[in-house]
């Protein structure tokens, strides 16, 4: 069968998502078979290539895979892909996303039914967690067709940015992009600034279809989202790019005001933006640049017909930066301002996990996969990406999950850390909603973990559990790097509260604060340090090092800060599968095995005896009754035994006999 429409895939280091991506499009209404798939895969150094490979072996007729020697970046793998397509109409799926099981079959019916260059359809922003709602498919919105036959008309569409200025919500006729020369630039990111404002001199007719069919995945490592990146400032470059094709192409001579208007929005405040939420610190000489650059094309931005009636007031006040002197310290100021009015009120609560769990519905609350470099992919947003230290996670814990927040997380106001199982409860004991959390940080600089009191000195209570040399080590890097805050070390350590868990929320300016001084101290005090002869459990030396020190930090400080409880959802993973264990040599009658795994596992991990591992605090209803179970069958009277091998079943049996009840943490 020919096909239909050819789906360009440029794809760059996506081994754990583009299986998801394929798997949209081998579902896809339309007819698989009238598809034809070009994976372009533009010199991955992860296993994308051994992925794709296995596409194409299973799918030979529908696939095509095309190997780059060298990175192009999307634009050149899109380009690529165009040279191989042999259908009469071309898609554009980015490899980390997916799409609705319809999408190319309306888009293609629109296509169709109207004599089409461009169907367009909606998009979710998409973080794929199902647990979390998406908005309707339907938007609401009537469709729009657009017949651009009209100078003027076409003025109106240019400067309304009618059909966006991505390429992978939309089906064009593969005629209509050769014929016009419509391309993409190579080697920048931001190539769809590019192409896509060709689309808008030649487009005939487009159609804008008001369904959502498209998946776009929040990936904090796109291209996009991507902190302090260096190909963030490819966006001015693409826009010179733009600018000169167009002028080479004639079109200055009948669109200068709409070319105009378009470089204000897509280059300039587009880039001030991205200085406000992709950068610490904006660079003051790419700011003096890409001024010089605007007012090169747009000398005079107040005499833009489209300024006025289309541009935002903050949008205003930066395109007053044009014509005022701005110093360096007011460029940090400004994009300060901006960063602040943009993030305003928002909170992001990270949670940590190495299972799979139950998400809190509310979207305050994002799935980390901590250690995800080292471990099978859960599906969840892990902390391998940008700036991280994931494979450090058996040292770290969940604070690998920490160390990628404070380099990654740009655009909160508010940001906390929790456990999947491990949260703050609110007065109804509930877990906290975005409702609980914001009239507390109105009033106070820090939420931390409600404290215990330990019977004895938090000195001696690590030195119990751990190496006491580890918690001198960070005394001593304490002493030499804030010789101010040791003296408050030293009062913690003489005191009996004890803190657990690493939960706490604040803004995201002291979250950031805090990590920096955390890792310092963790640097120096690592010099002096040795985890070689430690077990699993206690090489997470500096996950429990920590614990206690967000305490020392706030108290350092001197920061408002409030105690909140935490609960427990759900019992560890580690005591899941120790029960399970246990629970398959009593049926098969091992008791004596049960009761060996059960010491050997309590030895290598003491924690889980713990009441907020123990959730439902059976292990020691289990211990006891293993030990019953083996003095029954020494005395050759197997009495439980003989009542059930359901693991379940006796231990609800035994603390009937002996009188315990079933209590919860």
């Amino acid at each position: 069968m020919d096909k239909l429409i050819s789906i360009i895939i440029p794809c760059y280091n996506v081994e754990k998502y583009i299986d998801r991506c394929f798997a949209s499009l081998l579902a896809q209404t339309i007819g698989f078979d009238r598809l034809e798939i070009i994976l372009v895969d533009d010199c991955s150094t992860d296993g994308t290539w051994e992925k794709l490979t296995a596409i194409e072996a299973a799918h030979p007729a529908s696939v095509m895979i095309i190997h780059c020697d060298e990175n192009g970046r999307q634009g050149r793998a899109r380009n690529i892909g165009l040279q191989y397509a042999s259908a009469p109409y071309i898609g554009y799926v980015d490899s980390d996303d997916w799409i609705e099981p319809d999408m190319y079959e309306k888009l293609y019916d629109k296509m169709t039914a109207h004599d089409c260059d461009i169907v367009m359809c909606q998009n979710w922003r998409d973080n794929g967690m199902p647990s979390l709602p998406l908005a309707p498919k339907q938007t609401g919105a009537a469709d729009r067709l657009f017949e651009i036959d009209t100078p003027d008309k076409r003025r109106t569409f240019i400067a309304c940015g009618s059909i966006g200025y991505g390429v992978w919500d939309k089906l064009f006729t593969r005629d209509f992009l050769v014929r016009n020369d419509i391309f993409f630039p190579e080697g920048v990111a931001y190539e769809d600034h590019f192409f896509s404002t060709l689309l808008y001199f030649y487009t005939r007719r487009a159609y804008i279809l008001e369904e959502r069919l498209y998946h776009y995945y929040i990936n904090p490592a796109s291209t996009v989202l991507s902190p302090d990146a260096s190909h963030h400032f490819d966006m001015l470059t693409v826009d010179r790019l733009m600018w000169a094709e167009c002028e080479r192409r004639g079109f200055l001579a009948g669109y200068r005001r709409e070319l105009e208007y378009q470089f204000l929005t897509l280059c300039y405040l587009a880039s001030m933006k991205m200085l406000c939420l992709r950068l610490k610190k904006p660079p003051y000489d790419f700011f003096l640049e890409l001024k010089e650059e605007t007012l090169k094309r747009v000398p005079d931005y107040r005499s833009n017909p489209y300024v006025k009636d289309y541009v935002t007031e903050l949008n205003q006040i930066l395109l007053q930066l044009l014509e005022l002197p701005v110093s360096e310290r007011e460029l940090d100021a400004v994009c300060d301002a901006v960063r602040k009015k943009f993030t305003a009120g928002t909170l992001q609560i990270y949670v940590m996990t190495h299972v799979s769990f139950d998400l809190p519905a509310d979207p305050i609350y994002h799935p980390l996969h901590v250690g995800r470099a080292l471990k099978d992919d859960l599906g969840y947003p892990g902390d391998d990406t940008g700036d991280n230290i994931s494979r450090l996670n058996p040292l770290y814990s969940e604070l690998t999950g920490l160390y990628w927040a404070w380099k990654n997380v740009r655009n909160t106001e508010y940001i906390g850390l929790c456990h999947y199982r491990r949260y703050f409860l609110n007065a109804q004991k509930r877990i906290m909603s975005r409702a609980d959390f914001m009239p507390l940080l109105a009033e106070y600089d820090v939420l931390i973990s409600e404290h215990a009191t330990a019977a004895v000195s938090y000195r001696d209570t690590y030195a119990e559990a751990h190496n006491i040399h580890d918690l001198e080590a960070v005394g001593a890097a304490i002493r030499t790097l804030y010789p101010d805050c040791f003296p408050i070390f030293q009062e913690v350590l003489d005191g009996r509260k004890i803190y657990c868990g690493n939960l706490f929320v604040t803004t995201k300016e002291l979250f950031d604060e805090y990590a920096a001084w955390l890792f310092s101290v963790f640097d120096r005090a690592s010099e002096q340090i040795d985890v070689s002869s430690y077990d699993d459990y206690h090489r997470r030396v500096y996950g429990f090092l920590s614990e206690q020190l967000i305490y020392v930090w706030v108290r350092w400080r001197g920061l408002r800060f409030r105690e909140v409880p935490i609960g427990f959802t759900q019992e560890k993973a580690e005591t899941l599968a120790l029960k399970e264990q246990i629970a398959r040599l009593v049926r098969e009658r091992r008791v004596t095995e049960a009761y060996t795994l059960f010491l050997d596992t309590m030895k290598a991990r003491p924690d889980l005896m713990l009441p907020g591992s123990d959730f439902d605090q059976e292990l020691q209803t289990i211990l006891q009754l293993l030990r019953q179970c083996i003095e029954e069958e020494q005395n050759d009277s197997p009495a439980l035994l003989a009542h059930s091998t359901d693991l379940n079943e006796l231990i609800r049996y035994y603390r009937e006999l002996t009188g315990h009840s079933r209590q919860k943490a």
